[in-house]
């Protein structure tokens, strides 16, 4: 069994670290994680600029790119195999709800996924790494299931897991409950500050609250000290609105330039 994990926090971070600690004797490790923290860059690819790849005193591998850099670079030539399985993380903060469209963490994950690699992405849903050791306990867990008998055979379509942790000592995690994503409020204004040439600078603000928490959520199984598993898919589609629109389109007409001379 052989994994490749990577992160968004850099390889430097507390959290990539305790996973790996976890998961190297379970499997045939290798981490390639940004050298940088990245924190929501999602699936973000370096297109203009060249990358490096480097190697730290613990073996580790960093680039100096996004978490979609990292594990585009390792599938598509930096490793000389295939890995049957993709892990990302540990993620110091939560990555649910709408949160999973900017993590890079989760970004890092789905990269795999795009290439057919079964992909599962962790996070501890506040920062600060308290009781990492619970989580990387956790994720431990989860991996030992997954590669016991649910990894994808060839020819069958892999699956993206977001996984989230309460920051708990592991045994005051209750249960594992698979859950749907909850959403959030619109995030805060943006916040503005004046630079010592004079010129206006915008921080993007913090993440809205809450706004779906219901049970069945990420959110509500997470309050609760559950820790939550969310199938994700990366198909944007909107199915149900495609006859609608096409009968929309339709009532257009010609477009103009179009039709007969």
């Amino acid at each position: 069994m052989r994994i490749l994990i990577s992160n968004d926090d850099g390889y430097q971070a507390l959290g990539i670290v305790a996973l790996h600690g976890a998961l190297k004797d379970i499997a045939d490790v290798e981490v390639v994680a940004p050298e940088h923290n990245n924190s929501a860059k999602s699936n973000a690819l370096t297109l203009n600029a060249p990358l490096y790849v480097h190697r730290a005193a613990n073996g580790f591998r960093y680039v100096n790119g996004t978490p979609a850099d990292c594990v585009h670079i390792a599938l598509t030539g930096l490793l000389d195999y295939r890995p049957d399985l993709i892990v990302s993380g540990i993620n110091n903060g939560a990555n649910m709800g709408d949160d999973t469209i900017y993590s890079g963490t989760v970004g890092a994950a789905m990269e795999g996924y795009l290439f057919g690699i079964p992909a599962v992405a962790f996070s501890q849903t506040q920062k600060g790494w308290a009781h990492l050791d619970g989580a990387a306990a956790m994720a431990r867990q989860i991996v030992q299931k997954l590669i016991a008998g649910t990894l994808p055979k060839s020819g069958e379509h892999p699956w993206l897991l977001n996984v989230n942790v309460p920051n708990r000592p592991i045994q005051a995690l209750t249960e594992i409950k698979v859950c749907r994503l909850g959403r959030r409020h619109a995030a805060e204004s943006v916040i503005t500050q004046v630079s010592p040439r004079g010129e206006t600078m915008y921080w993007i603000g913090s993440a809205g609250a809450a706004k779906d928490d219901a049970d069945g959520t990420d959110f509500h199984a997470t309050a609760l000290g559950q820790v939550s598993v969310t199938p994700l898919k990366v198909d944007l589609c909107d199915h149900a609105s495609l006859s609608p629109w096409v009968s929309r389109v339709g009532a257009w007409g010609p477009l103009a330039g179009e039709g007969p001379a």
